[in-house]
């Protein structure tokens, strides 16, 4: 299935994805899932700035969370990586050193 552009979750997700410290976070959660106030210690954030990049990362569907009591618990979601993976593949034959490309364009221009 390709994945336009201009996909409004693709959006969401790249948005989610340009700030280091939500890197982190889903670094983190790729090698266990975790709860809320764990993430901020192992972050060093305060509880409100690690709930303000939880609300951006459930925004884009890229972490689940789920609330046990007063306990939040997170955990990746992968498919939504994966949303994001397919995009980047679609663009994966065009890849190559820039010369390449670049000789290739003017190639098809000269025929």
């Amino acid at each position: 299935m390709k994945i336009p552009y201009d996909s409004p979750q693709l959006d969401l997700i790249l948005d989610a994805l340009a700030n280091q410290r939500r890197r982190y976070i889903l670094h983190l959660l790729t090698l266990n899932p975790s709860t809320t106030s764990n993430l901020g210690r192992q972050t060093k954030l305060s509880l409100p700035a690690i709930h303000k990049h939880m609300r951006v990362l459930e925004s884009s569907n890229l972490i689940i969370r789920r609330k046990l009591g007063r306990t939040n618990f997170v955990a990746l979601n992968p498919k939504t990586l994966g949303l994001a993976q397919r995009w980047l593949d679609q663009y994966k034959t065009n890849w190559g050193s820039p010369d390449a490309t670049l000789s290739n364009y003017i190639a098809r221009l000269k025929e």
